[in-house]
């Protein structure tokens, strides 16, 4: 009698252990009912006017292409002060810091570049173009501090020749008294 009564035990662990095994393999859970996406028409004005934006941005790149560095500039400010919020401002702040540091522009301003990048930066978080904008950042920042330490050699470099130029004139004064 002892036996059969562990065998009930090893069939009740044995289905034990067979449900449990059901349940976290996922057989026992319900599907999930996923929602259907609705579609909701864009309205004729919608359309129209993201028609107008990209035209915009391709209008800003072909003039940065052709070397209209203020009409491209003047392009993105365009779309950038639209009182519309759902236009691409971050693509425009890309743009026109691209432009201020584009090393063929003859106004090229690399701390206005920065500071409109780092606009995009606080405002567009969420912007595809954040990684992009913070090299540009780091990049420009670095440029920056060159010009700076190469502005101060130079410096350095003309005071040390003035001092040159005044010790050949002592040099000379000295040969001179010394013939008298």
């Amino acid at each position: 009698m002892g036996r059969k009564q562990g065998r009930h035990r090893q069939y009740l662990y044995i289905c034990i252990i067979f449900l449990i095994d059901i349940y976290c393999c996922g057989c026992a859970r319900q599907p999930v009912i996923q929602k259907e996406a609705v579609y909701v028409p864009l309205q004729p004005q919608t359309i129209e006017k993201c028609r107008k934006d990209n035209e915009l941005l391709q209008r800003s790149e072909e003039l940065l292409e052709q070397g209209d560095y203020s009409g491209a500039l003047a392009t993105n400010q365009e779309l950038l002060s639209a009182p519309d919020d759902a236009l691409p401002k971050d693509e425009a702040l890309y743009n026109i810091g691209v432009i201020y540091a584009h090393y063929k522009n003859p106004d090229r301003n690399y701390k206005k570049a920065i500071r409109t990048f780092k606009k995009l930066m606080n405002k567009y978080p969420a912007s595809p173009l954040i990684e992009q904008t913070k090299v540009w950042v780091e990049t420009l920042q670095k440029i920056e501090n060159l010009e700076s330490a190469n502005e101060s050699l130079e410096l350095n470099i003309e005071c040390l020749e003035e001092i040159i130029e005044n010790l050949k004139k002592v040099d000379t004064d000295i040969e001179q008294k010394i013939k008298e």
